[in-house]
């Protein structure tokens, strides 16, 4: 026996060109990065981080015109 015999496939099954999802592993398309499931729970993930976000911005905007306006009639 060859070296070539003993290592070829034994089976004729064909996997087809495929990924894993890399949050949990599962087998998807080449195309995608996450499954469907990770990939809904991403997008609610970075929704709620960039309405965190927006929020910090509006306080800090809400703060910084509060300070400014002592100092303004301290000039005038």
């Amino acid at each position: 026996m060859s070296k070539f015999e003993r290592y070829k496939k034994k089976t004729e099954t064909y996997i087809y060109p495929h990924k894993h999802c890399k949050k949990c592993g599962e087998m998807i398309t080449e195309a995608f990065t996450y499954c469907p499931e990770c990939y809904q729970k991403l997008k609610e993930k970075k929704k709620r981080k960039i309405f965190r976000r927006k929020e910090k911005e509006s306080d800090q905007e809400k703060t910084t015109e509060k300070s400014f306006v002592p100092e303004e009639k301290e000039n005038l």
